[in-house]
C-alpha cells in the first residue's frame, strides 16, 4: 500500500522549498512541516505521522528542523521582476500600437505587432515568475521567464542605441517620455539577466533548442522589418510626381481690350508610393525683353547667370517679368497615391496694350513620400499667417523678408521606434505673399513656434523623410496670344 511506501524529504533548495517523494514518485514540495503533512494526508498517511520515525521518512542532506524559506528575498526578487516585465510590456505595446494598426507599409504593420507579441510574452513572462519561484508546477516556467528578460534586453538595448545615435537631450527629457522608462529598463534587464543565469532558470525545459530558435526566429523577423521599412523599401520603391503646363486657345475681349489665356495646370503621381503636397503652386509671368537688332555677341551673360536663370538670346538686352497671376494648387496637406492625377484650369487676362515678349507659365510643387513619415494633416491644412502676432508663428516683415501665408503641423516617422527615441519633428511650409514669390519652401526640424531653425537639422531631415521638389513650364510668344481666335 502507499500509505506504507517510504517518504523521502530532499534538501531544500535556493527558496527554502523541500521537494516530497513517495518511494520513486515526486508528490510535491512544501515550505514548512505543516505542508508536509498536508501533502503527505492527501497520498493516504496519517494526520499523526511519526516525522521523526526513520523507517517512515527520510531525511536527506537537512533534518526535519530545517526549513530555511527565504520569503522575504523570494519576494522581493519576485516584486522587481514582475514589476519590470509590466514595465517592458506597456513600453512594447505603446510602441507596437500605432506601427500595427496606422503604419503606412506592410512591413512597418508588421513590425508593430511584432512588438504587440514580444508584450504578450511579457505578461507570460511574469505570471511565470510567481510559479518559477513558487512551486514549479510548469516545467516551462523558467524559460519563459527567460524569454521575457531577453526580450526586455534586447527591446532596450534597441531603444538605447537608437537614441544615443542623435542624443537630443531635453530638460527631464520632457519631449522624449519614453526614454524616461527605457533606460531604468535597460538597467533592471541587465539585473534580471543575471537573476536568470543564476538561478539557471532553463534546467528542466523540455526542448531548450527549439525555443531558443523560435525567440531567435521572431528577434530576426522584427529587425529584418525594420530594416526592409526603413531602408530598402523607400530606395527600391522610387516617388515621383509629374507637372505638366499646357497654353490653352487664347479669346479676345474687344469690348474691355484684354485677352483671356486658358492655362492648363496637370500633377499626377508617376511613382509608386503614394506623396504628401506639403506646398504647390501656378505662376504666370509676361517677360519684358530690350530687343536689340545689331547684336554680335549673346548680352549680359553675367547677369543672367548671377540670377540664377541661365538663358540669354542675341538679340534681347536687359529682361523683366511682370507676374499676371500666381496661386496655390490642390493646396498643402493633401496627397496622390500612385496612377492619382488631378488638372486645372486657370484664365489670365492680359491687356491688349501690353509690351510682353513671351509669356510663360510655371508649376511648382513640393512634395514627401508618405512612407517616410506621418503628418498630422488637420493641423497642416489650417493656415497661419506671419502677421499674426498671436501665432506662435508670427514673424515681422523685416525679420522675415515679407510676409507669409505658413502650414505647420507635427511630423511622425514612418517607424515608431525612432518617434519614441526622438524630439518631436514639425514640418513647416512657408508660401511668400509677395507678387513676384510666390514659391514655396519648407523645413522639418525640433522647431516649434518662435526660435531659430538649425539649417544642419533641416537637411538631415529632409533627407529621412525624402523632400523633393517638382517644376514644370511652358512659354508662348506674345504676339500670338495677341492674335487669337474670336468667340
Amino acid at each position: 500500500m502507499r500509505s506504507r511506501t517510504k517518504v523521502t524529504v530532499l534538501p531544500p533548495d535556493s527558496r527554502g522549498l523541500r521537494e516530497v517523494r513517495i518511494g520513486a514518485e515526486t508528490v510535491g514540495s512544501a515550505w514548512s512541516p505543516q505542508e508536509l503533512r498536508r501533502i503527505l494526508r492527501r497520498h493516504g498517511y496519517p494526520k499523526d505521522l511519526d516525522l521523526e520515525d526513520r523507517s517512515s521518512v527520510c531525511w536527506q542532506g537537512a533534518g526535519s528542523d530545517t526549513w530555511p524559506d527565504h520569503t522575504r528575498r523570494r519576494r522581493a526578487t519576485i516584486v522587481l521582476l514582475v514589476a519590470g516585465l509590466v514595465g517592458c510590456w506597456a513600453l512594447l505595446t505603446s510602441i507596437g500600437i500605432p506601427d500595427a494598426f496606422e503604419a503606412l507599409t506592410f512591413a512597418g504593420r508588421i513590425t508593430g505587432f511584432v512588438f504587440m507579441l514580444g508584450g504578450v510574452a511579457e505578461v507570460a513572462a511574469a505570471v511565470a515568475v510567481f510559479d518559477y519561484w513558487g512551486k514549479r508546477g510548469l516545467k516551462i516556467s523558467g524559460a519563459i521567464v527567460l524569454i521575457g528578460v531577453l526580450i526586455a534586453l534586447t527591446a532596450t538595448t534597441m531603444l538605447v542605441v537608437l537614441w544615443s545615435q542623435e542624443a537630443e537631450y531635453t530638460p527631464y527629457m520632457r519631449d522624449t517620455p519614453y526614454m524616461l522608462a527605457v533606460f531604468p529598463l535597460f538597467v533592471w534587464s541587465l539585473w534580471a539577466l543575471s537573476v536568470a543565469i543564476r538561478a539557471k532558470v532553463w534546467r528542466g525545459t523540455p526542448h531548450p533548442t527549439k525555443i531558443a530558435a523560435g525567440v531567435m526566429a521572431t528577434v530576426l523577423l522584427a529587425a529584418v522589418n525594420i530594416a526592409y521599412s526603413s531602408l530598402y523599401q523607400p530606395t527600391a520603391a522610387p516617388a515621383n510626381l509629374a507637372l505638366h503646363v499646357k497654353f490653352g486657345v487664347p479669346r479676345a475681349d474687344l469690348e474691355r481690350q484684354v485677352v483671356h489665356l486658358p492655362v492648363t495646370f496637370h500633377l499626377k503621381n508617376t511613382g509608386s508610393v503614394a506623396v504628401y503636397i506639403l506646398g504647390d503652386d501656378w505662376s504666370v509671368y509676361g517677360r519684358t525683353g530690350e530687343y536689340v537688332e545689331k547684336s554680335t555677341e549673346l548680352r549680359d551673360r553675367r547677369k543672367a547667370l548671377e540670377s540664377g536663370d541661365g538663358d540669354v538670346s542675341l538679340h534681347v538686352g536687359s529682361i523683366g517679368w511682370t507676374a499676371l497671376g500666381v496661386g496655390p494648387f490642390v493646396g498643402p496637406g493633401y496627397w496622390f497615391e500612385p496612377g492619382e492625377e488631378y488638372s486645372e484650369d486657370k484664365i489670365v487676362q492680359i491687356p491688349r496694350s501690353a509690351k510682353f515678349d513671351v509669356i510663360d507659365a510655371d508649376m511648382t510643387a513640393l512634395v514627401m513620400r508618405m512612407d517616410r513619415g506621418r503628418i498630422d494633416l488637420d493641423t497642416f491644412r489650417a493656415a497661419q499667417y506671419s502677421w499674426d502676432e498671436e501665432s506662435i508663428l508670427y514673424c515681422s516683415p523685416e525679420e522675415c523678408g515679407g510676409e507669409f501665408r505658413i502650414h505647420h503641423a507635427p511630423v511622425h516617422y514612418n517607424n515608431n521606434l525612432i518617434n519614441v527615441t526622438r524630439k518631436p519633428r514639425y514640418v513647416t511650409a512657408w508660401w511668400g505673399l509677395g507678387t513676384g514669390d510666390s514659391n514655396w519652401d519648407a523645413t522639418i526640424s525640433t522647431f516649434k513656434g518662435k526660435g531659430l531653425i538649425d539649417d544642419a537639422e533641416t537637411q538631415r531631415e529632409y533627407r529621412r523623410y525624402d523632400l523633393f521638389t517638382v517644376e514644370a513650364d511652358a512659354s508662348t510668344p506674345f504676339a500670338a496670344v495677341m492674335n487669337p481666335s474670336r468667340p
